[in-house]
């Protein structure tokens, strides 16, 4: 089982805080350690570390599906923000085409 070191609580239950990820290969990743010290990957939810070493083949599972969801999370967002600026040029352009057929 993976060691458990308590750090500050989320604003929100049940929110991954921090998953890192330094190679496709590899679930989890080093931690943010100075160079000389050994790294350790860890991963952080709900505030609390845990020590990645030693994780069960389904735990790695489940901290790989999660990194697929956050990265379809963020091309979604970013879909959706280059969405919403055309529809403010589009909107734009129709507000200003409007205009000039009245005058």
């Amino acid at each position: 089982m993976a060691r458990r070191k308590k750090t500050a609580k989320p604003a929100q239950d049940n929110e991954i805080t921090e998953i890192v990820s330094d190679a496709i290969g590899d679930v989890v990743a080093d931690s943010a350690a100075p160079p000389d010290a050994p790294k350790s990957p860890k991963i952080v939810i709900d505030g609390v570390e845990y020590d990645a070493t030693h994780l069960s083949d389904a735990a790695k599972g489940a901290v790989a599906s999660l990194q697929f969801a956050e990265a379809k999370i963020m091309a979604l967002q970013n879909e959706l923000a280059v969405c919403q600026t055309a529809h403010f040029a589009y909107v734009k352009g129709l507000k200003a085409e409007l205009k000039d057929k009245e005058s």
